[in-house]
């Protein structure tokens, strides 16, 4: 009888194990690989795809299709890269830092530069003439590089208009920051020479990826002044671009083997592989994940039927689901990838996702 007991604990124990805990939802494509990049609080999703002819345009996604967002005139590469609360959305067209509202879009500044985030106040930052910046009653306020250096980005903005980023230092090598009375701060690495800030929250709380003594990158926590490795699943590196009001990370690992890269979560001093967290048969392959808004709704890119798509992960039974939307937006007739079309969309992920992240970034 004990051994029965303990046979059927085990077995519940399991079932328990193997339930989801996100259901996901694929956002498609603008006809060559796309990623979403940040989810505001109401749900709306902006991002990245390619076209089948090679030009990036800039999406947004609202509980449809994906609808591509206008470019200036005679633009073709376009990036967005952010959404406050309000529905404004910023990025960038060619080499220029753009922002949406009502789908219209408008520069910011004037010269190189780029927009990365915003914040529910609609202060804006980025990158301006190699310069970090972040507006202020609307006008761009340069904020410098670090001490020594000649280039640096904002790429998170909370609501106290604190921004974090990186730049290269006096040394030559890329340092991430935090702005403390309009001055950047560095906030160090994890032994290596390098560190990369890409989001920050309305408790300070810092994430990005920072290299160890080893040289590889590791994402990264830092609060009151520590800088903490959140470790990897298993592989060389790990990656960190959004946390959220709860201190929740996204982003992605290397796994065991170093062969490919899965999406995380980072909560509760626990590293997850987002793949273990949503249904076994869903027959996606979540690659990375970059955004995360505070109910916890999680978007990124990651493969299915052989295409890389942008993809949102709601939590079950903590978010409503949306409206007459029907998991994973797919025909179930759609064919298994094979290995040359996961190879191909693997490497279009790094280089659409991580090297696009960075696009610009100073040459070491």
């Amino acid at each position: 009888m004990r051994a029965l007991n303990l046979l059927f604990a085990v077995s519940v124990c399991s079932s328990l194990w193997a339930v989801p805990s996100y259901q996901i939802f694929g956002l498609g494509n603008l006809g060559g690989a796309a990623t979403a990049y940040a989810i505001n609080n109401n749900g709306v999703v902006v991002g990245s795809s390619f076209t089948e002819l090679g030009d990036s345009r800039g999406f947004v996604w609202n509980g449809g299709a994906l609808i591509e967002l206008g470019g200036l005139p005679g633009s073709f590469q376009q990036y967005a890269n952010g959404i406050n609360n309000a529905g404004t959305i910023v990025g960038s067209a060619d080499g220029a830092a753009v922002q949406w509202q009502n789908g219209s879009p408008s520069t910011i500044g004037t010269g190189d530069g780029g927009a990365m985030a915003i914040n529910n106040s609609g202060q804006v930052a980025g990158m301006s003439n190699g310069q970090a910046f972040r507006t202020v009653g609307g006008q761009v306020q340069l904020l410098g590089t670090l001490m020594g250096g000649n280039w640096a980005s904002a790429y998170g903005i909370n609501t106290a208009g604190e921004v974090a980023g990186y730049g290269r230092s006096a040394s030559g090598n890329m340092l991430g920051f935090v702005s403390q009375n309009g001055e950047l701060q560095s906030i160090g690495t994890l032994g290596g020479r390098s560190s990369y800030a890409m989001a920050l929250n309305d408790a300070g709380q810092v994430v990005g990826h920072a290299a160890r003594g080893n040289g590889f990158l590791e994402a990264f926590l830092y609060q009151n002044g520590t800088l903490s490795g959140l470790g990897t699943l298993g592989g060389g590196a790990s990656y960190a671009y959004g946390i959220n009001r709860t201190g929740q990370v996204v982003g992605y690992s290397w796994v065991t083997g170093n062969n490919e890269t899965a999406a995380f979560l980072y909560a509760n001093g626990q590293m997850q592989n987002l793949n273990d967290l949503v249904s076994p048969n869903s027959g996606w392959q979540l690659l990375a994940a970059y955004g995360i808004n505070d109910s916890g709704q999680i978007v990124g890119t990651g493969i299915y039927g052989g295409q890389q798509m942008a993809v949102l992960l709601n939590p079950i039974a903590s978010v409503p689901p949306v409206s007459g939307l029907q998991p994973s937006l797919l025909n179930n007739n759609v064919p298994e990838p094979d290995t040359m079309s996961l190879l191909g969309a693997g490497m279009a992920l790094l280089a659409f996702g991580h090297c696009f992240r960075r696009r610009m970034r100073a040459q070491e």
